[in-house]
């Protein structure tokens, strides 16, 4: 939900991002835009998307079913922009952005998803494999 002023200026390597389209705490389509901004700079990227995931799909400790992480914050409808090097503006006011805007929500879900996590496992295995050109 942020966009920093030199955010596609990252390392020369290849980014995976790993996300879960039931994911309410931080939803896919803001990452789906970062992908795009990276890739346009030129950035090996790759979104993978688990259908079924939500946020802390991964997580061997969550709950099966996504279960409200009480009283968390989400900025999951806030459009947040880095106007000068640290500083964050929310859109919607042209203001500086807090967590008392009315943009934040909470109660958020978290769920463990296994297939996904496991999926997502094997996808970092072999990518580590064929950047290290291992076996």
């Amino acid at each position: 939900m942020t966009t920093y002023q030199s955010d596609t200026e990252v390392i020369d390597r290849p980014i995976r991002i790993f996300q879960g389209a039931r994911d309410d705490y931080n939803p896919v389509a803001p990452c789906k835009a970062y992908v795009e901004r990276l890739r346009g700079a030129g950035r090996d990227v790759q979104l993978i998307e688990y259908p079924n995931a939500s946020h802390g799909f991964d997580n061997p400790f969550g709950s099966l079913e996504p279960t409200v992480a009480k009283n968390s914050q989400t900025v999951r409808h806030c459009v947040i922009r880095e106007d000068l090097p640290g500083h964050l503006v929310n859109t919607a006011t042209g203001n500086t952005f807090t967590y008392k805007d009315s943009c934040v929500e909470r109660d958020p879900h978290l769920g463990r998803d296994p297939a996904a996590a496991q999926a997502a496992s094997q996808a970092v295995e072999g990518l580590l494999k064929a950047v290290f050109k291992l076996n």
